[in-house]
């Protein structure tokens, strides 16, 4: 589906970094070695010139990497330097050199360094604290602390837990959604209530991802089995694209404004209201709103959205799609005649089968 994008791009670069350290991986497989020493140590994964530039004395190694070679060479206090593809290790006991300009809030030595050679070369760096036994991540500006194993698995359990409940809550009010659309009873709170509840899931698994990272290979260890979320978040996502109010630029402006609140913002409905360009007033909004379509009929079987977009410029709301004629339909740029037989048959389909559904408490996700 072509609708929003919703990659991070600094998210997507931390993920893949930590991939490169999940438990089993060749890598991580060093790492625990001189976690278990209590040695402590500091990595850097590439070997650009800009690198190397930035660093001196030291000693060539120029040899493949393993696991054991990675925790000897550790026991120097200097830094060690992989080559890019973190098969050979270039260099050991190096000192970094970094521009005193570039600031850090790290206080121990090693770490500091890290963080600041992290940002100046804006490659991957590692940091292994002697007296704290930790892991630490370093790329550009941003790092992250590894976890304990027993703390990972509990915490995952735990947000699978949380996952399950909120995509039960989730599937209660698309349900309602469904109907109201249908019927063309449609209100902001209506609208807002899948959003946000579109938007825990969506940053549950995404905080679920990152566990299943770290466990790595004790990852089949979790309680609990997850389905497949991506129908779930890219019907949230077109339920922003169906409603964003006109004032706005398009819908990836209320998307980057419902994914920017934080966890106690997204729980008023105030702050989503306002993100998709609509007043604070939630409660005394009566207004009866008009889908665009987007949803409904990303939902007509073996439809591509870019036609799915073509029928949503041509029409402008659901509601003039469904009046439509065959022939109105098969007019539109990639649809033809079967396809305007199907989006009629599906969306009568839909409103036939549609009943309204009774209302879940939801509270305890408020």
């Amino acid at each position: 589906m072509q609708s929003i994008s919703t990659e991070n791009h600094k998210a997507c670069e931390l993920f893949a970094a930590l991939k490169l350290l999940s438990p089993g991986t060749y890598l991580r497989e060093g790492i625990d070695y001189i976690i278990q020493s209590k040695t402590g140590g500091l990595i850097i994964l590439g070997d650009t010139p800009e690198i190397l530039d930035s660093t001196e004395g030291g000693f060539q190694i120029n040899c493949p990497y393993t696991p054991t070679r990675l925790y000897e060479l550790a026991k120097m206090d200097g830094a060690i330097i992989l080559s890019e593809d973190m098969k050979h290790i270039v260099r050991a006991n190096v000192t970094l050199r970094t521009s005193p300009t570039i600031p850090s809030n790290e206080t121990g030595l090693r770490h500091r360094s890290a963080d600041k050679f992290a940002k100046q070369t804006e490659h991957i760096v590692l940091a292994v604290s002697r007296s704290r036994n930790t892991l630490t991540l370093y790329l550009k500006d941003q790092h992250y602390i590894f976890r304990e194993g027993p703390t990972l698995l509990s915490g995952a359990n735990q947000t699978m837990l949380v996952l399950t409940q909120y995509l039960k809550a989730l599937q209660n009010a698309v349900t309602l959604l469904n109907w109201a659309e249908l019927s063309g009873n449609v209100t902001l709170a209506n609208v807002i209530s899948a959003i946000q509840l579109c938007e825990r899931v969506r940053r549950a698994e995404q905080e679920l991802d990152l566990y299943r990272i770290e466990l790595g290979t004790q990852a089949q260890s979790l309680q609990y089995v997850i389905p497949e979320l991506t129908p779930e978040i890219e019907s949230g996502l077109l339920i922003i694209k169906d409603y964003y109010h006109k004032r706005l630029r398009d819908a990836s402006e209320a998307f980057k404004a419902v994914s920017d609140l934080d966890v106690h913002s997204l729980a008023d409905q105030s702050n989503i209201s306002e993100a998709l360009g609509y007043s604070r007033d939630v409660r005394n909004t009566f207004e009866v709103l008009e889908p665009r379509g987007y949803r409904m009929l990303s939902q007509v079987p073996r439809i591509p959205f870019s036609i799915v977009e073509n029928i949503v410029r041509k029409f402008k709301t659901l509601d003039r799609v469904n009046t439509a004629t065959v022939n109105e339909l098969e007019a539109v740029d990639g649809v033809g005649k079967t396809r305007a037989v199907a989006i009629k048959n599906t969306l009568a389909h839909m409103k036939s089968t549609s009943v309204q559904p009774e209302v879940l408490a939801l509270s305890g996700f408020e």
